[in-house]
């Protein structure tokens, strides 16, 4: 190892130490000890805590390159393959590190809970990987799971080694953040309420009274000192709020852990969302409560410690917030769909009521999602968005609002703002029912775009006011929001040109040829989203009839304009020449004439009758060879010759051959043969074996699609192109 890479080791483990020393809490522990280990250790790297009861819970994730987001989101979510011999839960069975110095396919599968999960670990390109216990307290309570592959580099023995003295550090920073064992947690309570006075401790005697609270207790409980607050007793507090649990549900005195220890029991932390009644302020706060006993056992006081975790909570309700909402806004090309999700996730977290309204073709606002808490007033809440979504418009100030962008707090929805929007007689008294108070009103807009819409949030009519950290979080959803419908309005008119310009690339039919019959088949590979490079043509030439499939390198814009190219090429060199090795010869003069390498590989024929004699001349250019089919046997047929624009001559030659009637000479592009399954590609064997019985042209078209569409196996990468021509009976 260089002596730069053991400074920058050193330095990481000084970094974790840091970290370590600084009392950090858990959730920014994790980000921030990840960012230390990738990239200097790493590429990928995943931390997991592990329960005493055994379960493991993935706390972190983090990936150096392209696409991060996406697999990090992946990293969280998956579970490891409890019995998967190696990797990390052989790490953890066994106690000790883990080395897979060479990463393969073999290990993936063996560690992949499926075929999904497997796909997400192929992407990770990871070339080495070291999984290694966390120990605390005498326990393995995680693990650590390091890997790399985009860098370049690789792990031996040393990195193992180092990863254990790393994996030490970690479990120490981690166990300092709150992730130490539940008995130990216990133990340490009492000591951390008489160190903790800068939050709020009360202290109650056996016989419930309040003894002592400092002066943190006072500000929390929003009274005018700790003597106000010793003098109010536990029921007078209580009404001073509403207390629900994380899950909505409204919680009691009885159930918060100071009632609990008062029992003399040894309540776990309760967070509960607490809103003060007179003001509607929401905060979350962490209860703690340790009971004290006497010498001879007896309950002697109560020591709760009252934590406000309401910034963090609220950074990571938003933070989960945007998360869900780009996830649903990108699972879905239905823009309307997505914003629907947006808002019923908005709800009740941020608001009580959610709209989203979008310009029209004519810029009149239309509301196309909406969402309120109270399932009984949805529909209500739905007929009132539309009926003021088609009066917005109509206000000058309102589009001149959103127009420049301006998002604003409204504090509360009185009768003047009802009658601005214009809102009368049955209606407004059907908006009052809705009984909201304080609103928001965002415009979606995309940088360097125009606004689209109207992200309207409101709260029910309680004391509760937005402020400005719901501002910022309802402009960033918004904002969120207006470029996932601007790339899916993107996508489908990109989808929509790509297509027609695939289509205008294709013969609308094939013609009739006299003495033949012809099929074909085109599947453009993936959403269609992009143009491919493969396709056919027949015409009449001066000696008969000539067919095409051809193959373009590339996709998109370029490869479109090569196949145009290709396409006409051949056909205007076919007509006047007649000959398909002279028509092979224009287009790869013309491809050299281009200003870089253009490759095009093409099986051109040429059928004729003469006398009741029909024949075929087959001419190959970088292409997969036709296949003749005579009496369920078929052969390939054709002398492989170089791609068209590779090089000045290509010494192309035809091979030509007797068409009885009946038989049948497929052409195709190698996408055919190149369709991806489970575990290995299509091939000419499979293709072969579907075409042995086709009764017709037609039918051996149907049998190749079949066949391909039931062998293939997750998005496809290349278009396929085939044309079937069969020799009609005499007469």
């Amino acid at each position: 190892m260089s002596t730069r890479a053991e400074q920058d080791r050193l330095a990481l483990l000084a970094s974790i130490d840091e970290i370590t020393e600084g009392g950090v809490l858990l959730g920014e522990t994790v980000a921030r000890l990840l960012e230390f280990v990738v990239p200097s250790f790493a590429d990928v790297a995943t931390l997991d805590t592990i329960s005493p009861s055994g379960e493991l819970t993935r706390i972190g994730s983090r990936v150096q390159g392209p696409g991060r987001e996406e697999l990090e989101r992946g990293l969280l979510q998956r579970r490891p393959v409890a019995e998967a011999p190696v990797g990390l839960p052989r790490a953890l069975s066994s106690g000790e590190g883990q080395l897979i110095e060479r990463m393969a396919d073999e290990h993936l599968r063996a560690i992949a809970a499926d075929q999904a999960d497997y796909e997400l670990l192929r992407a990770l390109e990871l070339r080495s990987m070291v999984d290694v216990p966390l120990l605390a307290r005498g326990r393995i309570v995680g693990a650590l799971a390091c890997g790399v592959g985009t860098s370049g580099r690789d792990y031996g023995p040393e990195d193992l080694r180092f990863a254990e003295v790393l994996s030490a550090r970690l479990a120490l920073a981690l166990d300092n953040a709150g992730l130490s064992a539940v008995v130990s947690r216990l133990e340490q309570r009492l000591e951390a309420t008489l160190t903790s006075l800068a939050e709020a401790v009360l202290v109650r005697d056996a016989a419930g009274p309040l003894v002592f609270a400092n002066e943190a207790a006072a500000r929390l409980l929003g009274l005018g000192s700790p003597e106000a607050v010793v003098a109010a007793t536990a029921e007078e507090l209580m009404a001073l709020y509403d207390v629900f649990d994380e899950r909505g549900r409204r919680l009691s005195l009885a159930d918060l852990p100071s009632a609990h220890a008062a029992r003399g029991q040894t309540p776990r932390p309760l967070l509960v969302r607490n809103v003060i009644r007179a003001t509607g302020e929401q905060r979350w706060l962490l209860h703690k409560a340790t009971p004290v006993f006497d010498a001879d056992g007896s309950l002697s006081m109560v020591v709760s410690v009252i934590e406000d975790l309401t910034e963090v909570k609220r950074g990571e309700l938003a933070q989960r917030l945007l998360a869900e909402a780009g996830q649903a806004l990108s699972s879905s090309l239905q823009y309307e769909e997505g914003l629907q999700r947006v808002a019923e996730l908005a709800v009740p977290g941020l608001a009580d009521w959610c709209a989203v309204l979008m310009h029209g073709d004519e810029g009149a606002l239309a509301l196309v999602a909406v969402a309120h808490s109270d399932p009984e007033k949805a529909a209500l809440g739905r007929e009132v968005g539309a009926a003021v979504a088609a009066r917005l418009g109509e206000f000058p100030g309102v589009a001149a609002a959103i127009a420049r962008r301006n998002a604003r707090v409204i504090p509360e929805i009185g009768e003047e703002l009802l009658a601005r929007v214009g809102l009368e007689g049955e209606l407004r008294e059907r908006a009052r029912d809705l009984r909201l108070g304080s609103l928001i009103m965002v415009p979606l807009a995309a940088a360097g775009q125009p606004p689209i819409g109207l992200l309207a949030l409101a709260v029910g009519d309680t004391p509760r006011r937005f402020d400005v950290a719901d501002l910022v979080l309802a402009r960033e959803l918004g904002h969120r929001a207006a470029i996932a419908v601007e790339n899916a309005r993107l996508y489908s008119e990109r989808s929509q040109i790509a297509s027609t310009l695939q289509r205008s690339l294709l013969p609308p039919e094939l013609p009739d040829v006299p003495g033949f019959r012809l099929a074909s088949s085109y599947q453009a590979a993936g959403e269609q989203n992009d143009v491919g490079g493969d396709f056919y043509d027949a015409f009449a030439v001066p000696r008969g009839w000539m067919v095409v499939v051809g193959d373009v390198a590339g996709r998109g814009a370029e490869a479109a304009a090569l196949t145009s190219l290709s396409r006409y090429t051949l056909r205007t060199a076919g007509k006047l020449l007649g000959d398909p090795v002279a028509a092979l010869e224009q287009l790869n003069a013309a491809l050299r004439e281009g200003p870089g390498l253009s490759l095009v590989s093409v099986c051109c024929v040429l059928l004729r009758v003469a006398e009741d004699v029909a024949s075929a001349e087959v001419v190959l250019a970088g292409h997969p060879p036709a296949l003749h089919i005579r009496s369920r046997t078929v052969r390939p047929v054709g002398v492989f010759a170089p791609f068209l624009g590779a090089y000045p001559h290509g010494r192309w030659e035809a091979i030509t051959i007797e068409l009885a009637s009946g038989d049948q000479l497929v052409l195709y592009t190698d996408g055919v043969i190149d369709t991806v399954g489970e575990e290995e590609r299509f091939g000419e064997e499979r293709l072969a074996a579907a075409l042995g019985d086709g009764e017709s042209a037609a039918d051996t078209v149907a049998r190749i699609e079949r066949a391909v569409s039931g062998f293939a196996y997750g998005p496809q990468v290349d278009d396929t192109a085939v044309i079937v021509v069969e020799r009609a009976g005499r007469g």
